[in-house]
């Protein structure tokens, strides 16, 4: 046994981590096709994911898609999920070059705009509370 006080040895709980900002919104950055690794695996986590936050119902900010994650658009598989998060956002973002680095042909609609990098930087740089899926 060793003479340390109770007091001593009591850790305070750590609070709980929150998604949504003081306004409650957040904005959903989405980097690539994948997530964590890039193999068959890393997109069922990446699906999984995606459902998760689909199955809340929480309100987007935005959904912003750079670099492999606009390949999403032309997956069976994800593009009804990327468009149901689109959905639940107040306004979505598409990077134009991404688009056209990746082959994938995709037209601004609704709240769905695609626009070039230097802008969706600056709503990164905006953005109040940011998630970003890598």
């Amino acid at each position: 046994m060793n003479n340390w006080e109770k007091s001593n040895l009591e850790i305070a709980p750590a609070p709980e981590m929150t998604i949504i900002d003081e306004n409650g919104n957040i904005t959903l950055l989405i980097k690539h096709d994948y997530y964590s690794s890039d193999s068959d695996h890393g997109r069922i986590l990446l699906a999984a994911f995606l459902d998760s936050l689909i199955e809340c119902g929480n309100s987007l900010a935005k959904v912003i898609l750079i670099d492999s994650a606009v390949s999403l658009l032309n997956d069976v598989s994800f593009a009804q999920k990327i468009e149901k998060l689109f959905t639940l956002s107040k306004s979505s973002f598409v990077c134009e070059e991404s688009l056209t680095y990746f082959g994938v042909e995709y037209v601004s609609h609704g709240n769905i705009i695609v626009c070039p990098a230097s802008d969706i930087s600056m709503e990164i740089i905006n953005a109040g509370r940011l998630i970003t899926i890598q």
